[in-house]
């Protein structure tokens, strides 16, 4: 048999590896003479190891046997960090990646302790190169970086990270000046300091943020998106306007045309989502994911406090409002108004989809859908469908 991919140029044969682990790129090696030094000038770095003393070997390993000159495009390290882990050892790694023009860097420790917090993370922060930021499990204080100047940084990622305090979350914010994509989850706030506001970031696109201990701060720093995500919306604290009218102050999201809403509690209050639309005059697709937690009865609170708010929003924009996706639906009350008031005032709406995340039947289905087909509809051609 003939191997036809060993005859291949050697850029080629790089590009193929980047897309393999860095063990498993290393492990081809074997494979013949070609492709023996193949790995070295992989571009792509992909280290993930559960046994840190094993992980240590392969990271120098690899580093150390690449030339120096090499460029690193992608840098991902996955670990888990234990009582006998140098912090020097990540420290080295990093400055390693941001010495060879590193683009794309992963930074993910999977802690059994807090010693993460003595890493010295200042070469990341001051990298001119850098495109795509990804951390996970670091403790960031002022100590951690003198300044942050990161002008290329278009996506910013951050999973299970402590700050010391607000301003120290805003100062990264601000040192990615051209920031289009940005993804917060499980972010916590040392120093809780409430009144401490972020600057609205211009350039982004798309936000996919949690609210738990951000709250509505960082909802207004993200208001120019496309394209919202918001979890954990039951922790979401709304500022009253004082006027007595309308029951929350939302800022105006002007260029808006995606956004999913998702609740993580049993009982949902459905006047957020109600409240929020009328701040999203090009709202195209609407997702609401209710992530049922436990078993209870229907909380008549729900679908009273959905019935207050709907006189407040009859006269918002949802002239653009084409698809809408509630997912888990189990036909409440609550679930039911709000799904009226969206047929009754969605002018432009195509699409009505349901979908439930417990078994239901043919029957169920059925019945739930001929409640709402009974409801009033502006548009003549949206559909009702049940998946």
């Amino acid at each position: 048999m003939v191997d036809r991919i060993s005859i291949l140029p050697d850029t080629i044969l790089s590009h193929i590896l980047s897309f393999l682990s860095t063990k498993e790129a290393v492990a081809t090696s074997v494979l013949s003479k070609t492709w023996y030094p193949q790995w070295r000038s992989v571009s792509t770095l992909d280290f993930e190891d559960l046994n840190y003393s094993r992980f240590l070997h392969s990271v120098y390993r690899v580093i150390l046997a690449r030339d120096h000159n090499q460029p690193i495009h992608k840098f991902r390290l996955r670990f888990i960090a234990r009582h006998d882990i140098d912090a020097t050892d990540i420290y080295v790694w990093v400055n390693a990646a941001v010495q060879r023009r590193v683009h794309h860097l992963e930074l993910s420790i999977l802690y059994q302790f807090h010693l993460t917090r003595f890493i010295n993370l200042s070469a990341i922060f001051t990298c001119r190169t850098l495109v795509i930021l990804k951390l996970n499990g670091l403790f960031l204080k002022p100590c951690s970086f003198s300044s942050i100047d990161l002008p290329l940084v278009k996506v910013l990622h951050l999973e299970c990270v402590p700050f010391a305090e607000r301003g120290v979350f805003g100062q990264l914010l601000y040192g990615c000046p051209v920031l289009e994509d940005i993804k917060t989850k499980s972010i916590v706030f040392i120093n809780q300091i409430t009144d401490r506001k972020f600057g609205i970031l211009p350039k982004l696109v798309r936000a996919d943020i949690s609210m738990y201990n951000t709250n509505f701060l960082l909802v207004e720093a993200v208001k120019n998106v496309e394209f919202l995500r918001i979890h954990e919306m039951e922790h979401m604290h709304h500022r009253h306007d004082g006027g007595g009218k309308d029951p929350f102050v939302f800022p105006e999201f002007p260029n808006l045309t995606h956004i999913e809403l998702i609740y993580n509690c049993y009982v949902y209050d459905w006047s957020q989502a109600v409240g929020l639309l009328k701040h999203c005059p090009k709202l195209q697709v609407l997702v609401i994911n209710q992530l049922h937690i436990g078993e209870g009865l229907e909380d008549k609170e729900e679908l009273v406090r959905a019935r207050k708010s709907f006189p407040y929003v009859r006269k918002c924009n949802l002239l653009c409002l084409q698809k809408v996706y509630l997912n888990d639906y189990r036909g409440g009350k609550g679930e039911f108004q709000f799904a009226r008031y969206i047929m009754r005032y969605g002018r432009s709406l195509e699409s009505m989809t349901l979908c439930s995340d417990i078994p239901v039947n043919e029957q169920e289905k059925l019945k739930m859908l001929e409640k709402l087909s009974s409801c009033t509809r502006s548009s003549a051609t949206c559909k009702l469908s049940f998946k």
